[in-house]
């Protein structure tokens, strides 16, 4: 079927008149070939030489059949960079190190879990023999589900890691018992702690190692004596020696002494040993679930001296320097470790009479100011509980401390600084440093009712996790001293305590970094040593006539004739 166009009379006589060219048409399908995307920018006549370069560097077999794929990669190679060296180079992404950390991590805990269920009751015992005990491991999976109860926790899936790291732990490292103990915020990381008690063997082997310390450097102290001493005797002989054979050379005058400082440090204060005080426990610390765990060192004195005066927050980096004002002596590794004595020692609170002494001796009977004992405490198997109105009770008598206060000292075992000098005090009482008087904190198990006020509120909150159910509810103890840290109980035996925070300990007023000490006279102020104004020209002026020679004596009348006679009459 044919179809007819009807063409307007004009349109027919204009293309009736123009005459094909070819050239203008190939310019005219070429700059049409060039016009560029939107979207891409690129235009159909470049996609083109691009296809035919590569077919013809390449020469594939069946172009054809395979033109619209060399299209499509062709098209695919514009998106990625032309680097020849880079291509084929994989970068593995940095998640990949953590999860196969992890994964060794379970295939060592399945392995063990694996040998346990294949060994035969007998021979698991004749294992406990051999290794004296299992490591015990505080179920964290289950105190979690109460935090979780109170809106506090870890997530599931976090604290699923942590416990399989926990177990970790106690296969690698020699330690009898193993507590989550919470979790510090950092800067660049985090650490998860882990509080645990050493066995018996590796326990005396660090008090072995904290002894022999001190008795080197008394042995140094002696050969650095006796080795000054021989050196006196040789400059004494070899000064004899020179008197014999050069002569004696001109004394230099004496100088006055040089001025002696009367300053005294005061006596260094011992380290408490570990297994004692505030080493009494041993912490650990990582920054992700699957990695080795570090063992943090003892703390001393001196550090949570410092820390009590310092606000700083973790880093995440065990090595990283800590610069402030008194110095710190140690990196962020003694940091966290004197934070964590301080969270321990103010926020590990139970109901009373969840813990119990486990030799029976009363903290009475203990003489602190000797450094003699510490304490041992142990669950109490016959606790059964307390109601839970008690332990809602706004003032916390229900609620004790079982952490052991530090003094001021650094310590929770009092130390006398005097305790070598009494006899000589006792002989010359004017001379010598007065004693000092001893501290004393609150004893173990002290009533939470006792903390001292922060801002006229109380340090600690209390409240229910629950009030449409109360047969399932809890008690939930929130510190308003250390944020983050929170304990729960049940109407029940359970019961515990745990830390998520940033380690920093609520302070009232603004934070003021500690100032620096005013510099000491070097002399008495006095004339001598005051400075003076400048005299003006008046006061020279004044002070020169005041200072002017006397004038000579007048001649009296005569004199001088009888002078000049008395002369005439010599010559």
């Amino acid at each position: 079927m044919s179809q007819t166009f009807l063409l307007e009379p004009d349109i027919i006589a204009a293309t009736e008149n123009v005459m094909p060219d070819l050239n203008n048409d190939l310019v005219l399908a070429k700059n049409f070939l060039k016009q560029q995307s939107a979207a891409t920018g690129d235009t159909l006549y470049d996609h083109l030489v691009d296809i035919v370069h590569k077919i013809l560097s390449q020469q594939p077999p069946d172009v054809v059949d395979n033109f619209e794929q060399y299209s499509w990669a062709v098209k695919q190679e514009k998106f990625r960079p032309n680097f020849d060296l880079l291509n084929d180079v994989y970068l593995s992404p940095p998640q990949l190190s953590l999860v196969r950390r992890v994964d060794e991590m379970f295939r060592l805990v399945a392995s063990k879990a694996q040998k346990a269920d294949e060994m035969g009751e007998e021979e698991q015992e004749l294992d406990l023999e051999e290794d004296n005990f299992k490591p015990r491991i505080a179920d964290m999976i289950d105190n979690n589900f109460y935090f979780r109860e109170c809106g506090f926790g870890l997530p599931d899936s976090e604290c699923y890691a942590v416990y399989i790291s926990l177990n970790m732990l106690a296969i690698k490292e020699p330690v009898s018992t193993v507590r989550f103990f919470g979790k510090i915020f950092g800067t660049k990381a985090n650490y998860y702690v882990a509080e645990t008690d050493l066995t018996i063997e590796e326990l005396d082997r660090r008090i072995r190692e904290f002894e022999l310390k001190d008795m080197p450097g008394e042995g140094e102290g002696l050969d650095e004596a006796r080795a000054q001493e021989a050196e006196e005797q040789k400059e004494i002989m070899g000064e004899g020696e020179e008197k014999d054979e050069k002569p004696k050379e001109p004394v230099p005058p004496k100088l006055p002494p040089e001025p002696v400082s009367t300053w005294q440090p005061p006596a260094p204060i011992p380290v408490e040993r570990p297994g004692q005080g505030v080493n009494k426990k041993v912490f650990w610390v990582c920054n992700n679930p699957g990695q080795q765990w570090i063992c943090l060192p003892d703390v001393t004195p001196d550090q949570i001296r410092v820390a009590r005066l310092t606000v700083r927050c973790m880093t995440g980096d065990l090595d990283a320097e800590v610069q402030t004002f008194p110095p710190f002596e140690g990196t962020e590794r003694n940091y966290l470790r004197a934070q964590i004595a301080r969270i321990q020692a103010s926020t590990s609170v139970s109901p009373q009479g969840f813990f119990t002494f486990g030799s029976g001796e009363e903290e009475e009977d203990i003489d602190l100011e000797e450094g003699g004992g510490d304490l041992d405490f142990n669950p109490n198997p016959f606790y059964q509980g307390h109601a839970l109105k008690d332990l809602l009770d706004p003032n916390l008598t229900y609620w004790v401390h079982h952490g052991r206060h530090i003094l001021k000292q650094g310590r929770t075992l009092w130390w006398n600084p005097n305790a070598g000098m009494e006899e000589g005090v006792e002989e010359e009482e004017d001379e010598g440093p007065p004693p000092v008087e001893p501290e004393s904190g609150p004893p173990l198990f002290t009533s939470l009712s006792e903390d001292a006020r922060v801002e006229g509120l109380s340090a600690w909150s209390v409240r229910t996790s629950s009030t449409l159910v109360p047969d399932r509810a809890l008690a939930v103890l929130r510190s308003n001293l250390w944020p983050g840290a929170v304990a729960f109980a049940t109407a029940g035996k359970k019961s515990e305590c745990m830390y998520i925070g940033w380690g920093l300990k609520y302070q009232p007023p603004n934070f003021s970094p500690l100032q620096l000490p005013r510099p000491q006279d070097e002399y008495v102020v006095g004339p001598e040593v005051m400075e003076m104004a400048d005299p003006t020209f008046a006061d020279e002026e004044a002070y020169r006539i005041a200072h002017l020679p006397p004038p000579p004596p007048p001649e009296l009348p005569g004199e001088g004739e009888v002078f000049g006679e008395e002369e005439e009459m010599e010559d």
